[in-house]
């Protein structure tokens, strides 16, 4: 990862609201929409995310088989006000994307290592959220540099996010604290 690139900057609200994303409290994920990355699992979490704060934005970067899926099931929810699909974005404007969230999840089934998307989060000082399977506990300590949660598991899901909402300050440190892991 290009920690240069991928450093904690200002928001800039540029690009968001030249995607037309309202303003507010965005979490982000950058994962394609392909099974093993279990986006499903992301959106199924949103409602209740939602029905707590209902202000916040869903910002799903990527491309894949399932997007038509993905796509009606957040029509199927009613959600669609909240949940943003921009498609593929460019590497040069992830840095601004990234600045510009509170909070990058990862719900993959499955990763060798750690993600490249979860490491740029973690260098741009974004929390994460991601799921506790293969060697992301390399990487994450749960509550320090990141928080691990239990795949395939929505409600779980939704209750860290909605903890983490609720604690600015900490996840703050807990995003910096990713950054100087992964620099």
């Amino acid at each position: 990862i290009d920690t240069e690139q991928f450093s904690p900057e200002p928001t800039n609200f540029q690009l968001t609201r030249k995607m037309k994303i309202k303003d507010g409290f965005t979490i982000i994920s950058m994962r394609n929409f392909e099974p093993v990355y279990d986006l499903r699992t992301f959106i199924l979490a949103m409602p209740d995310v939602l029905s707590a704060y209902p202000e916040v934005n869903f910002l799903l970067i990527g491309k894949g088989s399932q997007e038509k899926e993905l796509k009606d099931l957040v029509r199927e929810l009613k959600i669609e006000d909240s949940v943003f699909f921009p498609g593929f974005i460019p590497n040069n404007d992830l840095p601004l994307l990234l600045n510009s969230s509170n909070i990058y999840i990862s719900t993959s089934l499955s990763d060798a290592g750690i993600a490249a998307s979860t490491a740029e989060a973690m260098a741009c000082g974004v929390p994460v959220v991601v799921t506790d399977t293969g060697e992301n506990r390399k990487w994450i300590k749960n509550g320090e540099t990141g928080y691990l949660v239990p795949p395939s598991d929505p409600l779980k899901l939704a209750e860290v996010v909605k903890s983490m909402i609720l604690n600015p300050k900490e996840i703050k440190k807990v995003g910096l604290a990713g950054r100087k892991i992964i620099s």
